[in-house]
């Protein structure tokens, strides 16, 4: 592992390629050994499973243990990189339909047992497999990936990332003051014309009814500008799939709807995970958008989590430009950037990588500061 000092006597495991899921079963039981330190519903065993069967390419499942004891897991991309005879291996965030996974993976570390046996970034990342330089983008600000980078990887902020969260630890009356207030009166405005339409009804499907809502979802995004674009959920066969077996495996999952008049207007995936309402997707029927079927859904998915004591956010995943309307703000990303430099190869990269930086002045890099692993 490392040669300026003794490397902690971990057992390294890791299966070899997502193709063969039943190799996740290898993992399984490690990593809801971890499950406790997930802040995030894309480092859960559930989620996990679905990306190792949509991945494209060969996919490693890295596990550390000590004496029986998980310390660390992670999944992660292994992509050869430059020509083939020079065998450059890269780790990437896992990649679906040729593109980065969203929402994205990260990896679930005891940080306990990692201070206790020293575990450094490059541990975790020998799990994987032969390595010689790792780019890990997405990343959110309690990522274990950023702990282990310190000192050791350069991290970038992400400009154009970050998540939109919505806190909802106040009540509503102080929740709804923090929105514009041209936000406040579309709300109102809508559930006026809402009322004189014939009405609105909210659903929440869960558990036994989530199949059948999880239909009726697909095929109100395939009716608007998705399905023409083809992109909905719909037309890929196995995202929609397994995306529907995710969610009716997971017993916190729910899927809202908006009826007006009778008719499907709006609807919601989410999940909770932890303190955090997890907000996965979103459709509404085009042909009503005069009603703002989407708007009235959100409103209402806002005040019900501000009145839940147990949900302390709304978390969107990712971040778009209608969440500033709604009050939310921007949690950063990160991406990481890290170089085996125990090899000639992970050397060679490094210092490539690191010319071209200078060259085209990108000096946004910055090595991580000295921050200690530390538990939510």
């Amino acid at each position: 592992m490392r040669d300026d000092e003794k490397a902690p006597n971990l057992v390294t495991r890791a299966t070899r390629t997502a193709k063969e899921v039943d190799d996740f079963g290898i993992v399984r039981g490690a990593w809801r050994q971890l499950e406790s330190n997930a802040h995030y519903f894309f480092q859960y065993p559930q989620w996990l499973q679905v990306i190792a069967s949509l991945a494209d390419g060969d996919v490693a499942w890295g596990v550390l243990a000590e004496s029986g004891e998980t310390v660390a897991a992670s999944v992660l991309q292994r992509r050869r990189v430059g020509p083939s005879l020079l065998g450059l291996r890269a780790l990437t965030n896992v990649r679906v339909n040729a593109i980065w996974m969203y929402p994205f993976t990260d990896c679930l570390i005891d940080p306990a047992a990692a201070r206790a046996h020293g575990v450094v970034l490059d541990d975790v990342l020998d799990a994987s497999g032969t390595w010689h330089a790792a780019l890990i983008t997405n990343l959110r600000a309690e990522s274990p990936w950023l702990h282990l980078a310190v000192g050791r990887a350069q991290v970038r902020h992400e400009e154009s990332g970050g998540v939109g969260i919505l806190d909802t630890r106040h009540d509503v009356d102080a929740w709804q003051r923090t929105l514009p207030k041209n936000m406040r009166d579309t709300i109102r405005k809508t559930r006026k014309r809402v009322a004189t339409a014939g009405g609105a009804q909210i659903t929440v499907a869960t558990q036994s009814d989530v199949p059948a809502a999880y239909e009726r979802f697909i095929a109100l995004e395939a009716s608007g500008w998705k399905g023409a674009h083809g992109t909905s959920i719909s037309q890929s066969g196995a995202w929609c799939e397994l995306l529907g077996h995710y969610l009716e495996s997971t017993k916190s999952a729910q899927i809202r709807s908006l009826y007006i008049d009778g008719r499907i207007a709006a609807s919601q995936l989410c999940v909770t995970v932890g303190t955090s309402l997890v907000l996965l997707k979103v459709a509404y029927d085009e042909q009503l958008a005069q009603l703002s079927p989407g708007n009235l859904l959100m409103a209402n998915l806002a005040e019900e989590c501000c009145e839940d004591p147990l949900i302390d956010r709304i978390d969107c995943t990712v971040w778009q430009d209608w969440h500033q309307r709604w009050g939310m703000y921007r949690e950063p990303t990160f991406d990481l950037f890290a170089f085996d430099h125990r090899t000639w190869r992970g050397k060679a990269i490094g210092a490539a990588w690191n010319a071209r930086r200078a060259l085209t002045r990108q000096n946004s890099w910055k090595v991580a500061p000295a921050t200690p692993i530390t538990s939510r």
